[in-house]
């Protein structure tokens, strides 16, 4: 009430200060006022401005053009403590606002912007630093267009009203307290006397207070018999000295169970309890619990055992236990409490354990749980949710299971946290997709390898290189910006060999930079605008790879690697190319000065040789021969047929027989450019295959001894007599006119021996033969020399040739 005329009066005073400062305002333009009016008004002004002083009002106004107070009262100043000239001199409003309360001006000033006259009461600084509250009304004034130009306002001084209100809530609340403590401590001090249990308290090793029950244990008529005892001397097996003072510490620290001991009483008798103790820190005391078990002792004991060791299994079982009827929570053991995130079974007390479950599943274990109620029968593990206290959500996985013995509709629910096992399955199945997207990648990668290695080696051009790695690389890391360049270390002229020819700016500064020659093999590097990787020298010019822009493939790890790898496989075969340049230069320059070949020189020559008669070989008979078979058995499968016209038949007969030559030669094309079973028979059965078919063409008679032959040489030798074995045939076929041809074959130690003799019509050794045309005598010798053997030659005029060759077997 008293409110309410307050408010009255703060509007009547509000209304007239308003119509007296408009009035103010008005009189100021008005230069027809007299000086009487004006002393007048400003004499009626200070009687109003004291008025308001006495009852602690004050007035302001606050005008938004020049953002200072103005016309500020003696009231305003007594309640603030500030004045006119301090808001002159820069002082700000916001300066008596509490800081607290400062949001709430802000929305004021929203609504006086919106042309609304505000309420609020609020707290302020006053000048001395003091809090004080007060009952602020504000009026705005607006312009033609809307716009606030200025608040004239009131304020009410209510701190004494404020703390006035505040020592009377406390005196009341301190009396309710009062009285809450006393009805707790009677109902303790009931509680205690009419318990069943035995109640005592203990301090300083004295009993100070035993309640009926306890009295009625310890067959004590009075407490006179009791009190000034020490509790340990009614134990009939007393503790040594140091188990209570560790009892008494277990006591302290709350770690105490209940124990069974064995008293004896006032009349001498003996009387089995069970007791624990608890200890009160504000009075140093310990308040002893106890009970007679004499009588059920011996009955219960079983029943006690199992109860205890299940009690404490319950409550160091790692998972929560929650016990509910009729959907209530009645009891949780403390894996519980600390599942559910509460401190004591209080917090559980009137909450449904469907306050723990998840809105969009609450119908769900609601239906599973009556069913466990209604039939009896324990629900199936299913996984679930569960909010805790603080309103965290995590995984659980439950089960319910009824409890009839206690009552109807009671059912215990085990909780299990799975939320780590989750989160751990949730990034093990994150690895595993890891895992197998990175063994993709490096499948991909490794076939990618695989079959760039395998391409690299039918080439024969660098050309073919440059081409096969800018097509790689652009189908691996996804971009068409890569070029390959080659750049001179003198000159840094710049050739693009391949790819992309627009080059980044910022890849080829980088690569002056460094230095085209100075730049280290297959090491990849990055620039503003690309990356590059060198991939070879080649006199005195660089070959590098650029990729232009950004390559998101190339932020993994194995990308890189296997650019770096690709890299290092065309290097390899770059330094291929350079020796093999090398070594065709230095054959150029070995037949320009007629100088002799070296034997490391003449053995490479007759390999390289050896292959390419062996790949040539293969050709023939994997290609033509075979494609001549297949349309051979198609030839004579048009022939077989009776309907065929007869001189067709013929016809396609001579082709079909022209075939068989054409497949007969080719066969022995191929033997003779690579001995078939040379390494596997051996070099004599290998000869006398050679021998067989050089005489189903030939008219001389071929004579072979081997019986003093060791077929252990090495492969290089193994070729290399046989193909002297056949030069020396096709010389005897074609110049000798020989009819008889000897050729032993025979070891002596680690020398291998080959003599060949025939009849034929000889040569002139005093000539000097061209040493590759000349009857195939220069290949021989080449080809002895090759593995550093001796050959010598022998023969007079018509009267036929000898050979005779010796090596050294490995």
């Amino acid at each position: 009430m008293c409110s309410y005329y307050l408010g009255a009066i703060i509007l009547v005073l509000v209304i007239i200060i308003h119509i007296f400062i408009i009035f103010m305002y008005r009189s100021g333009h008005q230069r027809r006022l007299s000086n009487q009016a004006l002393h007048m008004a400003q004499h009626r002004f200070r009687m109003l401005d004291d008025m308001l002083l006495m009852m602690d009002i004050g007035i302001w106004s606050y005008d938004f053009g020049t953002k200072g107070i103005q016309n500020m009262s003696l009231g305003f100043h007594k309640i603030t403590g500030y004045s006119e000239r301090d808001f002159a001199n820069g002082l700000s409003w916001q300066t008596m606002i509490h800081p607290e309360d400062m949001a709430l001006f802000g929305s004021l000033v929203e609504q006086l912007q919106q042309g609304e006259t505000v309420h609020t009461e609020n707290r302020i600084i006053h000048a001395t630093g003091d809090v004080r509250w007060v009952q602020v009304k504000m009026i705005p004034t607006m312009n033609e267009l809307g716009q606030i130009i200025r608040v004239d306002g009131i304020a009410v001084d209510i701190t004494a009203r404020f703390r006035m209100e505040e020592a009377l809530y406390d005196i009341n609340e301190c009396k309710k307290m009062e009285r809450a403590l006393q009805d707790s401590m009677n109902r303790y001090r009931r509680l205690v006397e009419s318990s069943p249990i035995a109640i005592a308290v203990c301090k300083d090793r004295k009993l100070m207070y035993v309640n009926p029950a306890g009295l009625r244990i310890l067959g004590a008529p009075g407490s006179e018999n009791i009190l000034g005892t020490n509790p340990w001397d009614w134990v009939l097996d007393p503790y040594e000295e140091w188990a209570c003072q560790r009892l008494t510490k277990l006591i302290r620290a709350g770690q105490v169970v209940p124990e069974e001991l064995s008293i004896r009483r006032v009349d001498g008798e003996r009387v089995d309890v069970v007791a624990t103790a608890l200890y009160d820190a504000e009075s140093d005391a310990f308040e002893i619990f106890f009970e007679d078990i004499t009588a059920r002792k011996s009955a219960e004991r079983a029943l006690m055992e199992s109860d205890r060791i299940n009690r404490h299994i319950l409550d160091i079982a790692p998972v929560a236990m929650l016990l509910h009827s009729d959907f209530s929570c009645i009891y949780a053991n403390p894996a519980g409490f600390s599942l559910l995130g509460i401190q004591d079974i209080a917090q559980l007390a009137n909450t449904s354990f469907q306050d723990f479950i998840p809105s969009d599943q609450v119908e769900f274990v609601v239906s599973e749980v009556e069913q466990v109620y209604e039939s009896g029968n324990t629900s199936k593990l299913s996984g679930n949710k569960l909010v805790q206290l603080d309103g965290t959500i995590i995984d659980i996985e439950a089960i319910t299971t009824p409890i009839a013995y206690i009552g109807n509709n009671i059912a215990l629910t085990i909780i299990r946290d799975v939320t780590e096992q989750k989160q751990a399955e949730r990034e093990r199945n994150a690895a595993e997709q890891l895992v197998r997207e990175s063994e993709d990648r490096y499948f991909r990668l490794q076939m990618s390898l695989d079959q760039f290695s395998s391409d690299l080696f039918g080439m024969v051009k660098i050309s073919e290189l440059n081409v096969r790695i800018v097509q790689e690389i652009r189908k691996v890391l996804g971009t068409d910006r890569v070029s390959l360049i080659r750049i001179n270390h003198h000159s840094l002229h710049i050739k693009v060999q391949g790819g992309n020819k627009e080059l980044p700016e910022g890849v080829l500064q980088a690569i002056h930079t460094h230095g085209p020659e100075h730049i280290p093999l297959c090491r990849l590097f990055e620039s503003s605008d690309g990356y590059f990787v060198k991939i070879g020298d080649m006199n005195g010019d660089s070959s590098i790879v650029c990729l232009g822009g950004e390559v998101p493939l190339l932020m993994i790890d194995a990308k890189k690697i296997w650019l770096e790898t690709i890299s290092r496989y065309a290097s390899v075969l770059y330094d291929n190319f350079r020796v093999i340049e090398d070594l065709t230069r230095e054959l150029e320059n070995l037949g320009s000065s007629q100088q002799i070949m070296p034997v490391w020189l003449l053995r490479l020559m007759l390999h390289l040789s050896e292959n390419e008669r062996k790949r040539l070989s293969q050709d023939l008979h994997d290609a033509a021969l075979q494609e001549q078979i297949i349309w051979y058995r198609k030839l004579n499968l048009i022939t077989s047929d009776r309907e065929l016209p007869g001189h067709y038949r013929e016809q396609l007969e001579e082709i079909e027989q022209g075939l068989l030559d054409v497949i007969y030669q080719i066969r022995i094309t191929c033997n003779e450019l690579r001995p078939p079973l040379l390494k596997e028979e051996g070099l004599e059965r290998s000869l006398e295959a050679l021998f067989e078919f050089t005489q189903l063409r030939t008219n001389y008679s071929i004579q072979f001894d081997c019986s003093n032959f060791d077929d252990d040489i090495s492969d290089d030798h193994l070729i290399g007599l046989y193909r002297i074995v056949q030069e020396l045939l096709a010389n005897a076929t074609k110049h000798s006119n020989a009819t008889e041809v000897k050729l032993t074959l025979s070891t002596q130690s680690d020398v291998v021996n080959l003599s060949y003799e025939d009849n034929g019509v000889g040569i002139d050794l005093s000539q000097k033969p061209d040493p590759f045309n000349n009857m195939g005598i220069g290949g021989m010798k080449e080809r002895v020399r090759g593995m550093n053997g001796k050959i010598r030659f022998d023969s007079i005029g018509n009267g036929g040739l000898a050979v005779y060759i010796s090596i050294t077997a490995k």
